[in-house]
């Protein structure tokens, strides 16, 4: 994992660390949303919905150039 850096949970440094730390705080809100309702499906879609935010900013911030 030499793409990422030890800040880059603050402000991202490149696409691929910011997709793997939204995939990991995405991740733990799930859990944490399962943990409170114990319901699969909202489970699912509050993963699916912050796993598509999450591409979704990354594809957008990668386009104007943030990460160059």
């Amino acid at each position: 994992m030499y793409f990422l850096n030890w800040y880059d949970w603050i402000t991202p440094t490149n696409p691929y660390a910011a997709l793997l730390l939204g995939f990991i705080f995405t991740s733990l809100l799930a859990l944490a949303i399962w943990f409170e309702n114990r319901s699969w499906k909202i489970f699912f879609i509050s993963l699916t919905t912050g796993l598509v935010i999450t591409f979704i900013g990354v594809a957008l911030l990668y386009s104007i150039g943030w990460y160059n």
